[in-house]
């Protein structure tokens, strides 16, 4: 398979990957070993950055791990004029799509990338060394958090089968010229990911985030497992990593005063991991906002239906904008959580708002600390709303509150999606004339499709129902 085969030199270089248009060839240039750019702490360093570089492209974190998932749902409705992710909008993508292939293509690449670095058998200084522990650990941080991107994105969530058995993706640990894996069971890959996230954790250094959430620290990863936990329903465990990060005391939130600030500030205190975004990575009108605002392509807007959620006095509606020019079903506002229209926003991946709401829907499902969970939803809740009372809610109504939040907190993040897969719910647009309006709970095409590309290389590669 041709995304487990190419360009190891360019990726442990940390040099801008590039890739075959037919994503199936390996010149011997490129088949070098991995041990000859692993060879000192620089190295390291720079392969390392380069598995950063490659979250931030446009087909990846830079654009589509946001908007696919949000144009799959239901906050987010297509304008009449756009041109890019309009199949995804109408449910009706293919498989020689292109944004399929590009974010399949990049995220195997970041993890070919990761596994030259585990499996490096390089032993540096002793003076040195806990910094090449630190980065291995980065490696497999990010090879986790890659395979739960992938394992969303390609296949159904974790409780679509009673036991996570139906179809994820192939976990790929050493590289192998003449590899073509199937794909491995959805159980089977969040065990890998977790293995990874907490091997990761034991490798990395515990020195504090230093104000630089741009990298993987012990706690973005440990936030990164509360969200791996949240979509397993361990709420045990969900409920133990949100905590240590709540308690580690190194975020707090954004005050209610300065709430837009979070969109226009990087690394600021509520932000545990996210993706930066710089001139170096170009990504321009080809980024998020570019998609969002007037001054770009202007593609997507917020539905009314979740603009409407807002009380008048939540600090929230800081995040959109009146646009005097739109009509109809999409008037009157645009989002600007992404207000840099060349995309130098760097993208949010976890943030502590969203620590507080998984801990709250752990609580509340457990059932032995319900005011607990009251508690953390109104950490979000009165953040958002001066002198909003506290919550008194309890059983479904305490869980519908969650669920509530999480929308109207996590908004144009790339999260709605999950949360209706992950309660086994229906998409339901209304006010709908321009795109599909209703997508029932477990949908083919609430997933992406796996590239044909790949599949007509791999015999082993097993289509997505219904593609």
């Amino acid at each position: 398979m041709k995304t487990y085969k190419i360009f190891i030199v360019t990726i442990l270089a940390g040099l801008v990957f590039s890739c075959s248009d037919s994503f199936l060839e390996l010149t011997p240039q490129q088949s070098v070993s991995d041990t000859e750019a692993l060879l000192d702490l620089d190295g390291y360093k720079s392969s390392i950055t380069g598995i950063y570089n490659k979250l931030s492209g446009a087909e990846y974190y830079g654009r589509y791990m946001i908007m696919i998932p949000d144009v799959l749902a239901d906050d987010v409705k297509q304008n009449s004029q756009a041109n890019r992710l309009v199949d995804y909008a109408e449910h009706i993508q293919r498989v020689s799509d292109t944004d399929a292939l590009n974010l399949w293509g990049s995220a195997y690449e970041g993890i070919n990338a990761a596994n030259a670095i585990i499996n490096s058998e390089t032993i540096l200084a002793d003076a040195i060394l806990d910094e090449q522990n630190h980065i291995v650990g980065e490696a497999y941080a990010l090879r986790g958090l890659i395979y739960f991107d992938l394992v969303r994105m390609f296949a159904q969530q974790y409780n679509y089968t009673a036991d996570a058995s139906h179809l994820g993706v192939p976990i790929v640990l050493n590289f192998d010229l003449d590899n073509e894996p199937s794909r491995s069971t959805v159980a089977e890959v969040y065990e890998q990911i977790i293995s990874d996230m907490t091997t990761g954790i034991s490798l990395m250094s515990n020195s504090s985030r230093s104000g630089n959430s741009n990298t993987l620290s012990p706690n973005a990863t440990r936030a990164l497992l509360a969200k791996v936990y949240l979509f397993q329903e361990d709420w045990s465990n969900a409920e133990a990593m949100a905590s240590s990060v709540i308690d580690s005391g190194d975020y707090s939130l954004i005050s209610n005063d300065n709430y837009y600030d979070l969109w226009t500030t990087d690394n600021s205190t509520e932000s545990i991991f996210e993706i930066s975004m710089t001139e170096t990575d170009n990504v321009g009108g080809n980024g998020i906002a570019g998609l969002y605002l007037q001054a770009g392509f202007g593609d997507y807007l917020p539905s009314n239906d979740v603009v409407d959620l807002y009380p008048s006095n939540d600090v929230r509606l800081s995040t959109f904008e009146i646009d005097p020019l739109l009509t109809g079903e999409f008037a009157p506002n645009r989002m600007i959580k992404y207000p840099d229209i060349n995309g130098f926003d760097n993208v949010k991946v976890v943030r502590l708002a969203e620590m507080y709401l998984i801990r709250a829907e752990a609580r509340a499902e457990i059932g032995t600390d319900i005011a607990g969970a009251q508690d953390d939803l109104d950490m979000v809740r009165q953040r958002a709303i001066a002198d909003e009372p506290d919550n008194s809610e309890i059983g479904d109504a305490l869980k519908d509150a969650i669920f509530l939040e999480r929308r109207l907190e996590l908004a144009f993040e790339g999260q709605r999606l999950w949360d209706l897969m992950r309660n086994q719910m229906d998409i339901v647009r209304t006010n709908c004339t321009a795109q599909t309006c209703f997508i029932a709970y477990g949908a083919d095409t609430v997933i992406m499709p796996i590239p044909q590309d790949e599949t007509d290389v791999n015999p082993n590669l097993e289509q997505n129902s219904g593609y």
